[in-house]
């Protein structure tokens, strides 16, 4: 909970400083709604997946600073437990009730120590170490999220010439492509001819964090903006 609360919130918030300033409105809705899942919840995931791929010496630090935030149990008196502050608010006036308002205290102390020193080691080492977090340096989850065409009825059309049609392209073309799938991280393609699959050093150029090719399915590493990649495509291929 310290590190979901504190140390983990001060990470997305760097991230959302290093959005670039021309994309941080785009990016607003994004992080606030992911932060407010990990914050409700304690569910760390969604948060982690934002930077685990793109920036893995900052996520081998944010391993090193869990498992001190773990630590402080064992170290002062936190006798508390909750899933998400929902749940720990909830719990307040049972834990109060309890004598353990010197706990709530010390817990709110490690949230706000995590939070200052996950925000301060992120914030120096992606801009340090150029890392391409959500929102800056190509990892962006829409190439033409403010100037993207409509559609009847309101959706949004993938752009002709964009991100997905490029990726198309690295499949093999249409007619190459059987199944589009996503899940978390990864764009899970299923084609006819593995071998008019393009290399990694081409899909690096789109933004792909990885490529792995067996059989007749292609997984492509790319963090959140996956399942956003696969709509896109889907979008075209039925279009």
């Amino acid at each position: 909970m310290i590190g979901a609360t504190g140390l983990l919130l001060g990470i997305a918030l760097a991230m959302y400083r290093r959005v670039e300033p021309d994309k941080r409105r785009s990016y607003r809705s994004m992080f606030i709604s992911t932060v407010l899942a990990v914050f409700l919840t304690g569910v760390t995931e969604p948060l982690e997946f934002m930077f685990m791929f793109c920036a893995l010496p900052l996520y081998l630090l944010y391993a090193v600073l869990q498992g001190c935030a773990f630590a402080m149990a064992g170290i002062i008196p936190l006798r508390l437990h909750s899933f998400g502050n929902l749940e720990f608010l909830t719990r307040i006036p049972m834990s109060v009730k309890a004598g353990l308002t010197g706990d709530i205290l010390n817990f709110a102390v490690c949230v706000a120590l995590f939070f200052a020193v996950g925000y301060g080691c992120a914030y120096f080492m992606i801009g340090k170490f150029r890392f391409a977090t959500p929102g800056r340096l190509g990892n962006y989850t829409d190439d033409a999220a403010d100037s993207g065409a409509s559609q009847p009825g309101g959706k949004a059309a993938a752009p002709e010439g964009g991100q997905a049609d490029r990726i198309i392209g690295l499949l093999g073309g249409r007619e190459n492509i059987v199944l589009v799938d996503a899940c978390m991280t990864r764009l899970r393609v299923t084609v006819h001819d593995i071998n008019k699959v393009a290399e990694l050093a081409e899909w690096k150029t789109e933004g792909a964090m990885g490529l792995i090719k067996k059989d007749q399915g292609i997984q492509a590493i790319y963090g959140p903006k996956a399942d956003v990649l696969k709509s896109d495509i889907n979008d075209i291929l039925q279009g």
